[in-house]
């Protein structure tokens, strides 16, 4: 029996949140090595940046700006 055969059974007696940990991982350890896509929480992460401006807005002339000191 391979170790994938292995994993699918004992993937199937894992409540939900237990099995969401366990793809996350996994996933995690296929983008470390280069295997396969990049993982969903990496989609997700930057999906949350839609909408917004890629550049910095010009700053202005340096007596315009405001003095942080």
């Amino acid at each position: 029996m391979t170790v994938i055969e292995k994993l699918k059974p004992e993937a199937e007696l894992l409540s939900e949140p237990l099995a969401q940990e366990v793809l996350d991982f996994l996933l995690f350890v296929r983008g470390r090595y280069g295997e396969g896509r990049m993982p969903e929480h990496f989609e997700h992460t930057a999906g949350a940046w839609k909408g917004e401006p890629l550049e910095r807005a010009p700053q202005g002339e340096a007596e315009q700006r405001l003095n942080l000191e």
